[in-house]
């Protein structure tokens, strides 16, 4: 089963009021392992705290994630798959010539994704990701829809 599907495969309308409130509940998505569909849930922990999440009947658990910065939520996202943490292999930063700053470096997203989906198999998880499009709207704007990758993961315990 390839790892992500190349286009989103269902839309969320989310609605905001004008302080910035969801209204309603964050609608369910696909599981990304069996197609089911998975209740949603705000994440509390961690830098994914009040961030997306899913919970498949199968057992999966689904988590948004931006790919770029994937290097800062890693360990987090294997925790809320109730695995144990990790870090990201990553290449330290650099010096910048003397002004003592740190040298920022691309993530690659795609990659520390693979990396954590190595990382969840080596603990014995199954992985996929799915990507939804969302559109958000407020009392006085509708942005453009963009694309929210979900990153999910069953623990071997919980496979069918």
């Amino acid at each position: 089963m390839p790892d992500l599907k190349p286009e989103p495969t269902e839309a969320l309308h989310l609605l905001f009021d004008e302080q910035g409130q969801r209204v309603g509940d964050m609608p369910p998505v696909k599981c990304g392992l069996c197609g089911a569909l998975a209740r949603a849930r705000t994440l509390a922990s961690g830098m994914l705290h009040g961030d997306a999440g899913w919970d498949c009947p199968c057992g999966a658990r689904g988590v948004r994630v931006e790919l770029v910065d994937l290097d800062e939520v890693y360990p987090d996202v294997l925790e809320a798959w109730g695995l144990k943490p990790a870090d990201p292999a990553l290449a330290p930063p650099e010096p910048v010539g003397e002004s003592g700053l740190l040298f920022t470096s691309h993530v690659d997203g795609h990659g520390l994704r693979t990396q954590l989906f190595e990382e969840a198999r080596r603990q014995g998880a199954q992985v996929a990701a799915s990507q939804v499009r969302v559109r958000i709207t407020t009392p006085r704007q509708s942005f453009p829809d963009w694309t929210w990758d979900v990153l999910w993961a069953r623990p071997f315990s919980q496979r069918n």
